[in-house]
């Protein structure tokens, strides 16, 4: 009978050893299930949460402009190489512009010389020259010898205010403006002005210096460089370049002194008139 009592406590101690582990494990499994779902639950509250970060001004900006761009260009067909294309027009149409304001320059450059020159013409101021008459003491037509080509020549003989001098064949002479100048082309040409008593050699050299300058390099002519005709200048200054042959002369007879403006542009006729408005001047008589 104590056998069987002892075998009954052990059995059912055993039973419940077995039922007491077996409930272990169910609550180790629980234990180990639940975390699982927390974390599920977890992620997903964060990626509820958790949005992309918001875009700084600048990249709002920037993708609203690359935006609108794209449109842009979507709806004018390429507009910024339309922009570039109508830029490189306006670029080019602007270079021409300024290649024809060049030319125009250029042009308007060309025409200085004579014309400016022509300009600058004074009236004759009879008050200061005198009258008419002085000088032409003499034939109303002389002939002159052409130093140059040996030619003989025909002068008239013609009045300015106070002086006189023989104007040659193809030459006429102003004497409102005190110009000689050649009839076929008056480009040619001569200005006399008589100087009133007390001028001074070295201030004429540098008035005649500034006003060569523009024709090009002024040298001054002495001896047997100055045109034979003119060689008892006291001062002769003379400028060549693109513009012809200029010169500023002090010619003086025994009563006073006169300033020679001398203008001759390149061209044919440029020998032929040097001759011609060399010799005419050197008749200048008071």
């Amino acid at each position: 009978m104590k056998t069987y009592n002892r075998a009954a406590s052990l059995i059912g101690v055993l039973l419940l050893s077995g039922a007491l582990t077996a409930c272990g494990n169910e609550s180790e499994t629980a234990s180990q299930a639940d975390p699982a779902d927390d974390t599920t639950i977890t992620a997903e509250n964060n990626k509820e949460a958790v949005e992309d970060p918001a875009a700084a001004d600048g990249d709002k900006a920037d993708a609203s402009n690359e935006a609108s761009g794209e449109e842009a260009d979507a709806a004018g067909g390429g507009g910024s190489e339309q922009a570039e294309d109508d830029s490189a027009k306006d670029n080019s149409a602007k270079g021409d512009a300024d290649t024809s304001d060049a030319d125009k320059a250029g042009t308007d450059a060309s025409k200085t010389g004579a014309d400016a020159s022509k300009a600058d013409i004074e009236k004759a101021d009879p008050a200061k020259q005198g009258k008419k008459g002085a000088g032409s003491d003499r034939p109303g037509t002389d002939s002159f010898n052409l130093i140059g080509s040996g030619d003989t020549v025909k002068g008239k003989l013609v009045e300015g205010y106070g002086y006189a001098l023989y104007a040659m064949e193809g030459f006429e002479f102003d004497a409102e403006t005190n110009m000689l100048s050649m009839s076929d082309n008056p480009d040619y040409y001569a200005i006399v002005k008589p100087l009133e008593s007390g001028y001074a050699l070295a201030t004429l050299r540098k008035q005649g210096q500034n006003e060569l300058r523009q024709f090009g390099k002024v040298v001054e002519l002495k001896g047997a460089n100055t045109p034979e005709q003119l060689v008892r200048s006291r001062l002769f200054l003379s400028a060549e370049g693109g513009q012809g042959t200029h010169q500023y002369a002090l010619w003086e007879t025994p009563e006073k002194g006169y300033l020679l403006h001398i203008h001759m542009p390149e061209g044919a006729d440029q020998k032929k008139a040097a001759e011609l408005i060399y010799t005419s001047l050197s008749t200048i008589a008071d």
